[in-house]
């Protein structure tokens, strides 16, 4: 859909093509990064921030803000830098923009998160985004596991600092989580520096975090097996499972109980760089990841769990609970191999192998989907209600690993992304699936990091609505004095997306009356817009009054019949003066003035942007 479709020469990062600040464009496109936070918002556009990628000897962590419209198919940049400056951290070229937090809770157009990468994010009920923590950089540019939480408006543009600390406490290091009483929301709580963690969302646009590498109560670093939640109506975390302080050796293991039941016990082991779905009916899954098995053996785990909010429960639905290693592999590097079965046929045994930094998404039937990882092309349908896997795309065998482009635009059964990790993703309003970027492979095998943008249409999606807007006008009529004017507002409300030029006309008027419109044309940002309608009666137009041509019609017939019959003179004479003096008499006259009827008339008016055209309507009253 968008971006290139070959990495540079030497394997380097593809650039972006940033334009001008606010402004959409066609050939606008970020950069290559990778592990890069995204949104969904409420009008269904598509929001990527930030993002690590390597740029000859130094190492660029990213602070931009992108917005993409799938309706017009343009990329605006819309907030941070496009080149930030350099600093050494660590004896290695780190290159970021710190982060700019202002006073807490409080939006401005100066604000916004340092360069980051591995940060947790979701969309709330209202569509404002969330950001929270990630590895990245502080307010005075020390590098390490931040626990700050942000929100960006879409609509003002602006970005808050809601929560959390704005300074490490040193270079590598992260700040301590505050846990508060289990299951109980509080102001001051906090998950720690945490970064490479499962997040959901659930219905009531509640945030749900897991795992991830971070810090506990104490300050130690770690792998956690803590569940947070983060309620969007208090704006505050509550810590719901898991352990703190983390136990030495600072992992912890998975206790599965018996597959499909769920116990107060069971709890995932430390893992992250998984998938999370959200299921229809509100539980939240997690498959894979790097982590450890119910023994304490390390690698791409494979097994799938379900957590239940309402019971606070854990259950391990599939896989296996512990990794095939290699005898010389020291228990570590492990995994288990992909059960495909037979393609496009769901199976109870059907299972994707152990893998960590994939693609996921959740659909809009509620399916789960899946796509490569650890160097795989696979892709993979999950239907939560039968339980079943179903692989669905690329090879079982990794011999497929190249991307297939195709045309620009055009989908096509043999187009395929190829395999690749660390890619970012999103889910439109219509069940479309989004895949950004992450790492993959060129020709020959070279490690190549690409801005690319693809879309996939599953069966059950439905045709994107384009971008529209609505028209209405303040009131259903209005009334001008003769000589005067009246004004009224007309607004402009977008739909899908819609972000282009809206120009008026009006239609209707009767004789006398002008209109104008102030602005002559909007352009909505993201919310309504209005223009005001100002409608103007001149003092020489015609209205309604007593019809003269009764008299005048009469006396030029009375005229008429003197000359044929001059006997009837003086009757005829004398009835055409008594009409006309009747005439005067009641204001009447060829001159004018006397009462006026008020006129009314349907004013139309018309709203154009492009091919696309709304009218509404007001009854007119001139007096």
């Amino acid at each position: 859909m968008s971006g290139s479709n070959a990495g540079t020469a030497d394997g380097s990062v593809t650039p972006g093509v940033y334009g001008t600040l606010g402004l959409p464009s066609l050939s606008n496109a970020p950069s290559g990064p990778v592990l890069s936070a995204t949104w969904t918002d409420r009008y269904g556009r598509l929001w990527l921030f930030g993002g690590f990628f390597p740029q000859g000897p130094k190492d660029y962590t990213m602070n931009d803000l992108w917005e993409f419209n799938p309706s017009t198919n343009q990329w605006t940049w819309q907030s941070g830098s496009s080149s930030p400056p350099c600093r050494i951290v660590q004896s290695n070229m780190n290159c970021a923009q710190v982060g700019i937090y202002g006073t807490k809770g409080i939006p401005a157009a100066d604000n916004g998160p340092g360069g980051r990468d591995f940060a947790q994010s979701w969309t709330d009920k209202d569509g404002k985004l969330w950001l929270y923590g990630g590895s990245g950089f502080d307010s005075i540019g020390q590098l390490g596991d931040l626990n700050d939480l942000w929100v960006f408006d879409p609509d003002t543009k602006q970005w808050a600092w809601m929560n959390g600390d704005a300074t490490l406490p040193g270079t590598g290091y992260g700040n301590p989580g505050v846990y508060g009483t289990k299951g109980t929301p509080a102001p001051a709580n906090n998950p720690g520096g945490l970064s490479t963690a499962f997040t959901w969302t659930d219905a009531s646009g509640n945030a749900w975090v897991f795992g991830g590498s971070g810090f506990d109560v104490n300050g130690t670093i770690g792998l956690p097996n803590n569940l947070w939640k983060f309620d969007s109506s208090l704006r505050e975390w509550a810590w719901m499972e898991g352990s703190s302080p983390f136990y030495p050796p600072w992992i912890h293991p998975s206790v599965y109980g018996t597959q499909g039941t769920f116990a107060s016990d069971n709890v995932p082991g430390s893992r992250w760089l998984g998938a999370a779905w959200t299921a229809a009916d509100g539980h939240l899954w997690l498959f894979g990841g790097a982590g450890f098995d119910s023994q304490g053996n390390s690698g791409y785990l494979n097994e799938l769990w379900q957590y239940d909010p309402s019971t606070n429960e854990w259950a391990w639905m599939a896989g296996p609970n512990v990794m095939q290693c290699a005898p010389d592999s020291n228990q570590q590097n492990c995994g288990n191999p992909s059960v495909y079965g037979q393609f496009g046929v769901p199976a109870p045994g059907n299972l994707p192998g152990g893998r960590g930094q994939f693609a996921n998404w959740t659909g809009k039937d509620g399916h789960f989907w899946l796509l490569g990882g650890s160097g795989l092309d696979d892709f993979w349908e999950f239907d939560p209600v039968a339980n079943e896997f179903t692989w669905v795309g690329g090879s079982d065998n990794s011999s497929g690993i190249f991307p297939v482009f195709g045309t620009l635009r055009t989908p096509a059964a043999t187009n395929h992304p190829g395999a690749r990790f660390n890619s970012v993703t999103w889910t439109d309003p219509s069940g479309n699936l989004w895949l950004f970027g992450g790492e993959t492979y060129g020709v020959p095998f070279t490690d190549v990091l690409l801005n690319d943008l693809w879309k996939y249409q599953p069966a059950n999606a439905i045709p994107a609505p384009g971008p529209d807007f609505a028209l209405a006008v303040s009131g259903a009529s209005l009334m001008i004095p003769s000589g005067q004017n009246a004004t009224t507002k007309v607004m402009v409300t977008p739909s899908n997306g819609f972000d282009e030029p809206v120009a008026f006309t009006c239609s209707g008027l009767p004789a006398g009356v002008s209109c104008s419109f102030s602005p002559a044309s909007v352009t909505p940002p993201s919310g309504a817009v209005s223009s005001t309608l100002t409608l103007t009666a001149s003092t020489t137009m015609s209205l309604g009054r007593s019809n003269p041509l009764f008299p005048i019609a009469f006396s030029v017939g009375a005229l008429v019949a003197i000359r044929r019959r001059p006997r009837r003179l003086l009757i005829l004479l004398a009835i055409s003066l008594v009409g006309l003096m009747a005439f005067t008499a009641c204001g009447g006259g060829i001159s004018g003035g006397g009462s006026h009827q008020p006129k009314t008339a349907i004013l139309t008016v018309t709203a154009t942007a492009g091919t696309l055209q709304h009218t509404a309507t007001v009854q007119l009253t001139v007096n």
